[in-house]
């Protein structure tokens, strides 16, 4: 265990391991992961993509912040404490009523306060086990999330730009000015904390996956960003929209739809027919998406749980 972590305390008579998560584990995870959320959604959603990227951001040190409980050498749970202690965690069917999750939970909160954070926390699908586990330890509700797609027939009526303003890829010296425009309209939200601009590129613009298409920018007469799409190709067909924001100033113009239009546009000529993307009851766009014709696939609840707060038992 790293210094800065505490042990995990395993129930008594399991015959279980733990040690700390590594790289090769991700595909483990990734199996976990999607293995959980078919008994709760329509389709798992976790791919290797998504552990490489939240893997390989500054401070992901998988060594005091991750743990993993082993049956042989079976990845049977395991919990990620990411920034500001989001977790990351996922004990086995197979495996639950044995009080691993309590262990694992036991294990975060004790060891978050090291890593600088003052609560875990966790976005779990509605009226899954693990929502029913977070209420019965206590954690409280804070916001709903939802993920929307557009279906493969549906498509989005062009957008058009005001006057002077163009929409493209954006390019390699525009890429802090993109992050700006990202986390000024996102530090917008009740209770949400910024995003460096080392821990986004690290995500964005890190690993196999990255490329210019990726990001999608409208830029005023002048020049400026006011305008931004990022997106992905997804393993299972999909185009999905990781961030849409708009500066405050330009909002109203139409330009989150002209960019989602240009984006799903995008996806379709690369062979994705799927289209997607994920918001909170934070935002306030959820409306927005459904009158441009998206439709609510999966809706989940974001549950936290201070560190001084005690665990029901």
């Amino acid at each position: 265990m790293s210094e800065r972590t505490s042990p995990c305390t395993l129930p008594d008579g399991v015959p279980l391991t733990v040690r700390p998560l590594e790289v090769t584990d991700a595909e483990a995870v990734v199996d976990l992961a999607r293995a959980d959320e078919i008994e709760s959604l329509p389709e798992a959603m976790t791919e290797l993509v998504d552990v490489q990227r939240s893997w390989r951001t500054p401070g992901a040190d998988l060594a005091s912040r991750s743990l993993g409980v082993l049956h042989g050498d079976r990845l049977v749970g395991y919990v990620v404490i990411g920034r500001h202690g989001r977790l990351d965690a996922v004990v086995s069917a197979a495996w639950r009523g044995r009080g691993l999750g309590r262990a694992l939970l036991d294990w975060a909160r004790t060891s978050a306060p090291g890593l600088g954070a003052v609560e875990v926390s966790q976005t779990v699908p509605v009226e899954s086990p693990a929502e029913a586990f977070l209420v019965a330890a206590g954690a409280r509700a804070e916001y709903d999330a939802w993920v929307l797609e557009l279906p493969p027939q549906r498509r989005l009526v062009d957008q058009p730009l005001p006057r002077g303003h163009t929409l493209g890829e954006g390019a390699a010296h525009e890429v802090r000015a993109v992050h700006r425009v990202i986390e000024d309209a996102f530090g917008e939200w009740p209770g949400r904390r910024p995003t460096s601009y080392e821990e986004w590129s690290a995500d964005f613009l890190e690993g196999a996956e990255s490329a210019p298409w990726r990001c999608r920018v409208v830029r005023e007469p002048q020049g400026a960003i006011v305008g931004v799409a990022m997106i992905i190709g997804s393993d299972d067909g999909m185009l999905w929209v990781d961030e849409l924001a708009v500066t405050a100033d330009c909002r109203g113009l139409g330009l989150a739809r002209a960019l989602l239009a240009d984006s799903f546009a995008e996806g379709r000529r690369r062979g994705l027919a799927r289209c997607g993307l994920s918001t909170d009851s934070r935002t306030g766009a959820l409306g927005l998406y459904e009158h441009i014709g998206m439709d609510v696939v999966s809706f989940f609840r974001h549950y936290a749980l201070e560190l001084d707060e005690p665990i029901r038992r």
